[in-house]
């Protein structure tokens, strides 16, 4: 369930450090960061459609709701901005942050997969 939303963290923070250093005449951490919406929630949403059956639901409820509403909120939300900015200085926070905790969670993923596949052997 969190993918989607690492992912959109370490979007920016890529954003963020291709403006900060090619894109500016003169850079600063105050100057702000505009992000196309629908391309990163539009990503994302297929993010968390295809990786929905990954997750472990504990309920049915969960299963059949959070699996279809999940991705139609990103979508809604890709739909509905057109742009959304945030400061530099910010976005160079949350993406390293987001970009350390999705390399864990597929390396975490990774792991698991491959002890499972041993152990079916």
């Amino acid at each position: 369930m969190s993918l989607p939303l690492l992912f959109l963290g370490s979007a920016t923070g890529v954003a963020a450090l291709i403006d900060l250093l090619a894109l500016q005449n003169e850079p600063t951490l105050q100057s702000e960061l505009s992000l196309s919406a629908p391309l990163l929630f539009g990503f994302a949403a297929g993010l968390a459609l295809f990786s929905a059956d990954q997750v472990q639901w504990r309920f049915r409820w969960q299963r059949l709701s959070l699996r279809i509403a999940y991705p139609l909120a990103m979508v809604a939300c890709a739909v509905a901005l057109d742009a959304f900015t945030l400061p530099i200085g910010a976005a160079l926070i949350i993406g390293p942050i987001a970009a350390v905790l999705l390399a864990a969670m597929l390396m975490r993923n990774a792991a698991t997969r491959d002890k499972a596949d041993y152990l079916t052997s």
